[in-house]
């Protein structure tokens, strides 16, 4: 699914993905660029429930409390009772690697969702990924920084970890592609 979709996003993704350091794993090797993941699981209890207003208040692993307003796409939102457990698992990974000299700069943006049945406990998930490639357009190899052209022309320049040892290599003119995938579920767990 192609989308003209260039925003602070695709940026983003490009300059924190040569800005901090990452460490090579095999797999990435073998494409020539690096990959780096980061996994969070939380479990909070249900203290209080607001049903009028489709509102929870969630204490969690540390004692805070934070308020959470369920929209009408939270389906089986009156299964949920005080005392019921609340377990979230976050994901999220940016891949970078270097693309074939002279190839078109592209984008791509995708999301997926979904939700529990009718009348089964209540769960949901959300997942987004966004790919964007940019061409190098200047280097400055003292300071460490990379100018980047992205789709839509805009450019973005950002200092270069010097853990990133692909830095070396790059050549105006090269290709740099990212992808940046981010995923949550949501689910309810009865004591």
């Amino acid at each position: 699914m192609k989308t003209k979709r260039t925003d602070f996003l695709m940026a983003f993704v490009l300059a924190a993905a040569l800005a901090v350091g990452i460490t090579t794993n095999a797999r990435a090797e073998e494409r020539k660029g690096v990959e780096m993941s980061k996994s969070v699981d939380i479990t909070a209890e249900v203290v209080a429930i607001d049903h009028a207003d489709r509102t929870l208040s969630l204490r969690g692993p540390e004692g805070n409390i934070a308020s959470i307003k369920a929209g009408p796409e939270v389906r089986n939102f009156d299964q949920i009772e005080v005392g019921d457990k609340v377990k979230a698992v976050y994901r999220r990974s940016l891949a970078l690697s270097l693309g074939k000299k002279g190839e078109e700069p592209e984008e791509f943006a995708g999301a997926v969702g979904g939700r529990s049945a009718e009348g089964e406990m209540p769960a949901g998930m959300a997942a987004e990924v966004v790919e964007v490639s940019a061409k190098v357009k200047a280097i400055d190899k003292k300071d460490r920084t990379v100018t980047l052209e992205l789709p839509d022309g805009r450019d973005v320049s950002t200092e270069v970890d010097k853990s990133v040892k692909a830095f070396d290599k790059l050549k105006v003119g090269d290709m740099v592609h990212a992808r940046y995938t981010q995923a949550v579920a949501v689910s309810l767990e009865k004591p």
